[in-house]
């Protein structure tokens, strides 16, 4: 049996003018994500044994320095196999953590192991995360992804 991991990621926006957050008409939000050893993704956790997904979702949250969704609002479900061993099957709940009017109020974190940047849509390297922010904006039904794309009737 393969080792599976249910992770529960928040996807946190700033838009291009924060006045009108939802007009993508002349660009699209930026996306937070942590850099680490040069790779860079939505911030989350792997979701503990028996633990809610908006527990999960709070201590995310929580480590961002943000106020924890109350009812977290699933964006996408990216279900990914395993690579050959080297990291196992894993579920992610893409969860809408918000958007941000300004880039400040996050909890700069002083550990040195990774960095919080936004990125434009366009670097965000995962296409799961570009579903789950036109969900956020669109506020069309989240899709179902097998390997961050949207063939996931397909693949089984």
């Amino acid at each position: 049996m393969t080792a599976c991991e249910v992770r529960v990621e928040l996807l946190v926006w700033h838009p291009a003018d924060p006045a009108t957050p939802l007009d993508v008409s002349r660009s699209w939000p930026r996306v937070l994500q942590v850099a680490r050893a040069g790779a860079a993704g939505p911030p989350g956790v792997i979701v503990r044994p028996g633990e809610p997904v908006r527990t999960a979702a709070g201590r995310v949250a929580t480590a961002l320095g943000l106020r924890q969704p109350l009812q977290p609002r699933l964006l996408a479900v990216d279900q990914r196999s395993d690579e050959g061993g080297a990291c196992p099957e894993q579920l992610a709940l893409i969860v809408d953590g918000g958007w941000l009017g300004t880039d400040g109020g996050l909890v700069p974190c002083d550990c040195g192991d990774h960095e919080m940047v936004w990125t434009p849509i366009a670097e965000l390297g995962r296409v799961a995360l570009v579903h789950a922010l036109r969900v956020a904006v669109t506020g069309q039904p989240p899709p179902l992804l097998w390997r961050g794309t949207s063939g996931a009737a397909d693949a089984l």
